[in-house]
């Protein structure tokens, strides 16, 4: 697995992002996040996100990720801005459909009150 991630959005926009390597910790900064996983040579995505603390929002998902999607694979892009970073992700949305952005949200049942 390559270090380095370009992900080419809807408008033609190439983002590069950098994987998650044992023992260096995301940075508390802003940024865009995403999940991947490998398809024989071929990288696909599983999530994206953005955050505006790395390391506190971008690993909230991953044990669905990896259970429910099979993520193998964190990769990150630094970005303070949240006016940028939202954008970025909707033009990587626009471009891919990452399964965990695209699943319907499961159904909350609520106890009936007596």
């Amino acid at each position: 697995m390559r270090d380095l991630l370009d992900i080419k959005g809807a408008s033609g926009t190439v983002y590069r992002f950098s994987r998650l390597r044992e023992g260096r910790p995301l940075s508390a900064m802003g940024g865009n996040f995403v999940y991947a996983r490998m398809n024989g040579d071929a990288v696909e995505l599983v999530y994206t996100g953005e955050s505006e603390n790395l390391m506190k929002d971008a690993q909230t998902q991953w044990s669905v990720a990896v259970e429910g999607f099979g993520a193998e694979h964190l990769f990150s892009r630094l970005n303070i801005s949240e006016r940028v970073r939202k954008s970025e992700n909707e033009d990587i949305l626009a471009a891919v459909s990452p399964p965990m952005n695209t699943a319907a949200p499961k159904p909350v049942r609520r106890k009936k009150a007596d």
